[in-house]
């Protein structure tokens, strides 16, 4: 009987011990779980919500262009066309080149944000985290009156053309 005794208290224990381990491990995987849900939860808010476009070629009527000395502004595009005094214009990718946001125009360049990065008025980066400055892009003159801008390939800075 007393060998019986010993046994059964020998298998309970056994049995609290694994019971025991269950419940501490399971406890340990959904603290675990629950964790790693949080980080990517804060993760998302690390990162921008952001839509990259394919780049395309796109049309603008010469009519529609900036008068000289002005910039326009093609939101969908994500594109802004600058016209020199002389009539020559230029375009500039809103892209920011840190993780793809679309920058806007303030009095001293453009600002990103997101994550806060700033360019001069000729799209150079005068502040981070962008290492570098926003895409110049080729302008084309094609029959019908129009130019077509390619935001797909990128021309040195400070490089306008001739609509005229």
């Amino acid at each position: 009987m007393e060998d019986e005794l010993k046994k059964q208290k020998t298998e309970e224990a056994e049995t609290t011990s694994r019971r025991e381990f269950m419940v501490r491990s399971c406890g340990l995987g959904a603290a675990g779980l629950a964790g790693v849900a949080g980080l990517a939860g804060v993760a998302r808010f690390m990162l921008p919500t952001v839509t990259y476009l394919t780049p395309k070629k796109f049309l603008v009527k010469t009519s529609d262009l900036p008068t000289p000395g002005n910039e326009l502004v093609f939101p969908d595009q994500r594109v802004i066309v600058l016209r020199r005094d002389d009539g020559h214009v230029a375009a500039v990718s809103l892209i920011c080149t840190h993780l793809g946001c679309t920058v806007y125009r303030v009095a001293t360049g453009y600002q990103c944000p997101c994550h806060g990065s700033q360019y001069d008025n000729e799209a150079e980066v005068v502040a981070g985290p962008a290492t570098e400055g926003l895409p110049w892009l080729p302008v084309k003159v094609v029959p019908g009156g129009q130019v077509e801008i390619d935001s797909g390939t990128r021309v040195e800075k400070n490089t306008f053309y001739s609509v005229a």
